[in-house]
């Protein structure tokens, strides 16, 4: 017995250990603990218990992007076990030696911590044939702009590497008016021997306020193939399967851009500042120089330029007494150039003068800022003059004197004459009167129920056809406002999410044409395709599908910015519904 005991206890202490083990079932595992400032990591928490839920901390050196969460269920000996994995992509926000620190899950009344992870952050480095083979970069056309100056944001992305699903994530560009110039470009260039595949994604920026303004990074969510799959020892297989290649998903960003905007010096000139902010030119012109009394004439003056020549507005125009005017709509030709909004604005005036003489229109003055020089600029044109004539086509008025002889102002009282009958005899012969027969009171109960029974028919036709279009219909506006709650509730987690939850529920009825509660992956595909959707569509709803849940159920969170591009897909879809 005493021999026993030994053995007992050690059997029971062995019990406990592996008890422990399994307690600590949680792990942080990272693809690689060395990047530079600008890549992304891939981070897996991964659980042993099904109701595992990750409760990410504020990680104040790194910017976390959710990326779902799956689970899996393997057999070993007999024994089932089941792994939860949440996905997170981490991007840091400085150099250094960086800890992601222990992080909690919680499950089956238990609290469990993963190890602290550690990983080093280098600068940013040019791309080189021995450099990671992508780069994505932002910068400005002008770090030192004036209010009001044109100037453009270009996002580049440099790969040597294959790639697919890139998704741009924008910065806000607060306290800038924004315009998309174009789709961008796409080129090759060979930098250090190695060819690259270079894409730029420019913006038109306006800056609306003077002072210290900084643009905040922009990043790009993109599959990058990082290789292929390990051959096999069968060939059979290596046939079908070893070209297949192996994607790694990255979130890229760029470095924020600083730039100092300027206000625009005090103006002291006579003539008034058009608001214009460029480089411009003007011109005036009359249509003809000869014009009779009471005949119109047309003035011209045309703006062209590059800047914020949609602002333009008519110049000043003083005419002289016994002159009327009359403004026409501005005519614009004015499209996107390479530096910004570039073109021409055309005002056109009708001058009607009244009396014959020679007419001088002072000159006209257009001016504008210019910010290559720093100052204002002003250009005038020349006097404007023609000559009116007497009008000899005016009809003569013939006067009437007292005394003379007047016409007569009595009328001539005209015959009545007789035009036609519209009176027609009556019949007064008893034969022309037609009997018939009363009508029996089947025929006549017959006559009555038939148009209401058609009444009815029609009305429960109706009622079937608008009671399945109200379906349709109370779908549709209850997705659209739906995205509308979320849109107002993107600046507070937990409400987002929520939120987002319930749009992406509501999107799905109104496609599948009824109320859709639980969904899948694969409802969301079906759904989608089901109803002639697009199937980059339907992945746009899996992935929100997959951040909702992560979100949720592992206290992940990301930006605004791709908070408000899950919005403009559900958006995207509700139109598409309503159309």
């Amino acid at each position: 017995m005493k021999r026993m005991f030994p053995l007992l206890l050690t059997i029971l202490l062995c019990g406990l250990g592996a008890s422990a083990v399994h307690a600590e079932g949680a792990r942080a595992v990272v693809d690689t603990n060395r990047l530079r400032l600008g890549e992304s990591l891939t981070l897996r928490v991964v659980a042993d218990f099904d109701d595992a839920r990750v409760h990410m901390p504020e990680l104040a050196d790194f910017r976390v992007s959710p990326r779902g969460t799956s689970s899996r269920m393997q057999m070993i000996n007999g024994r089932t076990t089941r792994e939860v994995e949440s996905l997170y992509l981490l991007v840091p926000l400085r150099t250094g030696s960086l800890t992601i620190p222990a992080i909690p899950v919680k499950g089956r009344g238990v609290v469990v911590h993963t190890q602290p992870v550690t990983v080093r952050v280098a600068e940013r480095g040019v791309a080189s044939s021995t450099d990671q083979p992508w780069r994505v970069t932002a910068e400005v056309s002008n770090t030192t702009p004036y209010v009001g100056e044109q100037l453009v944001w270009t996002f580049r992305f440099q790969t040597a590497a294959r790639f697919q699903n890139a998704r741009l994530g924008k910065p806000d560009f607060e306290g800038f008016s924004s315009d998309e110039m174009g789709e961008g470009r796409a080129f090759e260039q060979v930098i250090n021997g190695r060819r690259y595949a270079i894409h730029e994604v420019t913006e038109l920026l306006i800056p609306q306020k003077s002072g210290a303004v900084d643009i905040k990074p922009a990043s790009l969510s993109v599959s990058l193939v990082t290789g292929r799959s390990r051959r096999s020892q069968d060939p059979f297989f290596d046939d079908f399967f070893s070209s297949r290649s192996v994607m790694e998903q990255k979130l890229l960003t760029t470095d924020g851009v600083s730039l100092t905007v300027s206000p625009l010096p005090p103006y002291s000139g006579d003539a008034s500042f058009s608001g214009l902010v460029g480089d411009f030119s003007f011109t005036a012109s009359l249509e003809k120089e000869q014009v009779q009394a009471g005949d119109p004439l047309t003035l011209t003056l045309t703006i062209s330029g590059t800047g914020n020549i949609r602002d333009a507005a008519a110049p000043l125009l003083f005419l002289p007494g016994g002159m009327k005017q009359y403004g026409d709509t501005p005519v614009e030709e004015i499209g996107m150039g390479p530096g910004g909004w570039q073109g021409q604005k055309t005002f056109k005036t009708a001058i009607v003068p009244l009396t014959a003489g020679t007419v001088t229109i002072p000159p006209v003055t257009l001016v504008w800022f210019d910010p290559k020089s720093g100052s204002y600029r002003t250009q005038r044109s020349g006097p404007l003059v023609f000559t009116v004539t007497e009008n000899k086509a005016a009809e003569e008025v013939e006067v009437f004197q007292a005394g003379g002889s007047a016409p007569s102002m009595t009328g001539v009282k005209d015959e009545v004459r007789l035009k036609g009958r519209d009176i027609l005899p009556l019949k007064v012969d008893p034969d022309a009167v037609t009997h018939r027969a009363p009508m029996s009171m089947t025929v006549f109960l017959a006559w009555l129920a038939g148009p209401l029974g058609l009444c009815l028919l029609v009305a429960f036709g109706l009622k079937r056809f608008t009671r399945d279009l109200s379906v349709a219909q109370a779908l549709s506006r209850k997705a659209a406002r739906a995205v509308k709650d979320a849109e107002k509730a993107v600046g507070d987690n937990d409400l987002f999410y929520e939120k987002l939850h319930v749009a992406l529920a509501a999107v799905m009825g109104a496609l599948a044409g009824r109320p859709v509660e639980g969904m899948t992956g694969e409802d969301i595909r079906g759904i989608v395709t089901g109803a002639g959707g697009r199937a980059e569509a339907a992945e746009a709803c899996v992935a929100i599908l997959s951040c909702v849940e992560a979100a949720r159920y592992g206290g992940g969170s990301e930006g605004q910015g791709g908070r408000k591009e899950k919005l403009r897909v559900l958006g995207q879809l509700v139109k598409e519904v309503k159309a």
